[in-house]
């Protein structure tokens, strides 16, 4: 397994707005659906050969072996809570906030090779982030690395801080404190542009707590927002949110980016680039080339046509030391270009599904209580 993790790390790698030229061809190159395929096969079978739960998962599954990637049987999320999916010795778990669900379990994506998740989160922010800044501060109301260890939000949130171009990173969130906004004043005392990590729970506290007292960020700020209330008891619609973020912090709405993750998944979808995302509700997520998303039939997990909505269903080379193919409860739907229209959240009781897949996982793998 461990060859096969360093060649994805290769082609991950480069894949940003200052690469040399020719660097990102690899990961270029998967675009083409012949191509991600190749590569995605070899990873299923590497998958299958090093991690016993997946292959009797799959030997159970209906049907011959699969010949696409598409037809291999995803795994989902819930299932992270049950049991650890990896090929070897984890280098790092990271754990679900623990918000959703309402059982309090958490769970656990074991991450056999960082490097890997290093790789294609730094392309992909990169790109969308930093769009050609040689000089920034970042802010962050994500919590640090050091605070929140098992986290992959507040790791990629690390990863950002030690980019050569930002010259001092502020942590402003505290996990049991919350926001602490004498730091955020001392963050805008520069003239460097401001990169603001926040999550969308975070954000709305930094608002109220500036009431009527709005701060300008530096010209050429710019911020990450990714959605963090899952379940909280305040909700603000994202077009209201951007809108107080401009007039309180000074900050455009092209610069004001939304991120997609999960800690099931290593990789990120982004709804634009800062500095021309393009106005709400308009927007479209984008994976990187190494993606596939599709929308699943609720009930039967049939896949279903661009622009009608399902469960999304992720294919993520990036997950190759796990499992690749994953199925959320997150509902949306895929674009003809390959983009894709979040709608939040499966709410109520689990989709019948979602709620057969896990079953038919517990019983494969023997987990089933």
């Amino acid at each position: 397994m461990q060859p096969i993790l360093k060649e994805l790390a290769g082609v991950f790698r480069g894949w940003d707005a200052v690469s040399v030229p020719g660097a990102a061809a690899g990961a270029a190159a998967l675009t083409d659906d012949a191509a991600f395929n190749d590569l995605a096969m070899r990873v299923h079978s590497a998958q299958r050969a090093a991690v016993p739960v997946l292959r009797r998962f799959w030997k159970a599954a209906p049907g011959g072996p699969p010949a696409v990637w598409h037809e291999i049987p995803p795994v989902p999320t819930a299932a992270f809570k049950d049991i650890a999916i990896v090929s070897g010795a984890p280098e790092v778990v990271f754990r679900t906030s623990g918000t959703t669900g309402g059982d309090g379990v958490r769970g656990e994506h074991h991450v056999p090779c960082l490097d890997l998740y290093r790789a294609a989160a730094r392309a992909n922010y990169r790109r969308h982030l930093m769009n050609g800044l040689t000089r920034l501060q970042t802010l962050s109301l994500i919590p640090g690395p050091g605070d929140v260890p098992d986290s992959s939000l507040s790791t990629m949130a690390g990863l950002i801080a030690a980019e050569p171009e930002v010259s001092d990173t502020v942590w402003a969130f505290h996990p049991v404190d919350g926001v602490n906004l004498g730091a955020v004043r001392c963050a805008l005392a520069t003239a460097e542009p401001v990169l603001l990590l926040t999550t969308a729970f975070a954000l709305v506290h930094l608002l109220d707590a500036m009431g009527r007292e709005p701060v300008r960020f530096p010209e050429g700020s710019r911020m990450m927002e990714t959605g963090g209330f899952k379940g909280r008891a305040a909700e603000v619609d994202r077009i209201t949110l951007y809108e107080r973020a401009e007039c309180i912090l000074g900050i455009p709405r092209p610069f004001i980016v939304n991120e997609y993750g999960m800690t099931e998944l290593l990789s990120q979808a982004y709804d634009g680039v800062a500095g021309s995302a393009p106005p709400l509700p308009a927007r479209v997520h984008r994976f990187p080339p190494w993606v596939r998303t599709r929308a699943l039939d609720p009930a039967t997990l049939a896949p279903l046509p661009p622009g009608e909505p399902g469960l999304l269903a992720h294919f993520d080379l990036a997950n190759a030391g796990s499992v690749c193919h994953i199925l959320t409860e997150d509902l949306g739907h895929t674009t003809e270009d390959g983009g894709l229209c979040l709608m939040g959240r499966a709410r109520g009781a689990t989709p019948r599904g979602c709620s057969l897949a896990v079953e038919s996982f517990l019983r494969a793998t023997g987990s089933a209580q």
